[in-house]
């Protein structure tokens, strides 16, 4: 008989859980003064293709990392990738490669923070601004 209670009660706890951790809202990325990612409209083709973005930054003094991350229409992540300062510019082109059989046409979102360390304590980052770019079938 307690076998029997204790199982609906402890589905109770996990639904509650969930209902409780599904309110949270979604992180919003902020517009910052360290830069922008920005991308162009374009055709979901056949087979994979590149996309390109661009950025611009201005980080503050130290070294400097760029993480993006690219987020298809129905908010997977597809992609990720990473510029480094001392290898990479403060401004250019980068990619994701786009796979037309594991997403569909919609709004894409490239989601990129912006990390700056200068020496062993001072760190600092960033979210830009959230791009979007649309992609529709050929």
């Amino acid at each position: 008989m307690i076998g029997r209670l204790a199982a609906p009660a402890a589905m109770l706890l996990l639904v509650t859980a969930g209902l409780v951790l599904g309110v949270s809202a979604p992180s919003q990325a902020r517009s910052s003064d360290w830069g922008t990612v920005s991308a162009t409209d374009g055709k979901l083709r056949k087979g994979c293709r590149t996309k390109a973005y661009t950025y611009a930054i201005t980080p503050p003094e130290g070294d400097w990392a760029l993480e993006t991350f690219l987020i298809d229409p129905r908010g997977r992540k597809l992609g990720s990738g990473v510029l480094l300062g001392g290898h990479d510019a403060t401004q250019g082109r980068a990619s994701f490669r786009i796979c037309r059989a594991t997403t569909r046409p919609g709004k894409f979102r490239i989601r990129a923070l912006l990390s700056v360390q200068n020496g062993p304590v001072e760190y600092q980052e960033e979210w830009l601004a959230t791009a979007t770019f649309r992609m529709r079938k050929r």
